[in-house]
C-alpha cells in the first residue's frame, strides 16, 4: 500500500518499480477521490509519496497518463475482485468481457457482488462518482474513458440479464417497480 500524507504515515522503502506505480496509484486515489482531476496536484503526490515530481512523471508521462493509469489499475482490480467473488476465470489481462467470450454470471449474483464490494470501498465509489461527473466535459481527459466504461459494464450487464432469462428492460415498469421496492423497505 503506498504512503499517504493524507493518512499521516510514512515509510521510506526500496520498492520495484511495479511495487512503486501501484503505491503512487493507490495514493492518486485517495487525491482523486477528493479532489477530482481538475483538483488533482502533482506535487501533492510526490510529496505523500516522498518523492519528485519528475519521479511521479517518469511512471506516467503526465497528469493525463496518471489518470487513465489509475482508471486502468481500478478496473482491473475491481474486476479481479468481483471475478474472485463470483468464482469465475479472469479474462485474459484483466479486460472485460469481450462481445464472443460466454458471460459467466446472471445479473443477480453480479450484481450482488458489486453492491458488497462497493460498500467495503466507498472512497473508490466516490472516486468513480466524481470523476465521471468531471468526464461529461469532452476536454476532460476521461471523457473516451467513460464512454466506451460504460459501453463494456451495460454489455456485461445485458449479458448477464440474458442469463438469468431477465424480461427486456424496454418493457419493464419502472416506476411500478421503484414503488415495489420502496414499499418493502419502508414498509
Amino acid at each position: 500500500m503506498g504512503t499517504s500524507a493524507m493518512a499521516g504515515t510514512r515509510t521510506k522503502t526500496t520498492m520495484t518499480a511495479q511495487e512503486r506505480r501501484i503505491s503512487i496509484l493507490d495514493t492518486t486515489t485517495q487525491f482523486v477521490a477528493q479532489h477530482g482531476f481538475w483538483g488533482l496536484r502533482l506535487r501533492e503526490i510526490a510529496v505523500a509519496e516522498d518523492m519528485t515530481e519528475a519521479g511521479l512523471l517518469y511512471h506516467f508521462g503526465s497528469k493525463e497518463g496518471l489518470l487513465l493509469a489509475l482508471l486502468d489499475y481500478r478496473d482491473k482490480t475491481d474486476r479481479a475482485a468481483l471475478y474472485g467473488e463470483l468464482g469465475v476465470p479472469m479474462p485474459e489481462g484483466g479486460e472485460a468481457v469481450s462481445d464472443t467470450d460466454p458471460f459467466p454470471v446472471g445479473l443477480r449474483d453480479l450484481t450482488m457482488v458489486t453492491t458488497k464490494r462497493n460498500a467495503t470501498q466507498p472512497e473508490i465509489v466516490r472516486l468513480y462518482c466524481v470523476l465521471e461527473g468531471e468526464s461529461l466535459s469532452r476536454n476532460h481527459p476521461a471523457y473516451e474513458y467513460f464512454r466506451n466504461r460504460e459501453q463494456w459494464v451495460m454489455r456485461e450487464y445485458t449479458r448477464a440479464a440474458a442469463n438469468d432469462h431477465a424480461a427486456d428492460p424496454e418493457h419493464i415498469d419502472l416506476v411500478e417497480e421503484w414503488r415495489l421496492l420502496i414499499d418493502r423497505i419502508l414498509a
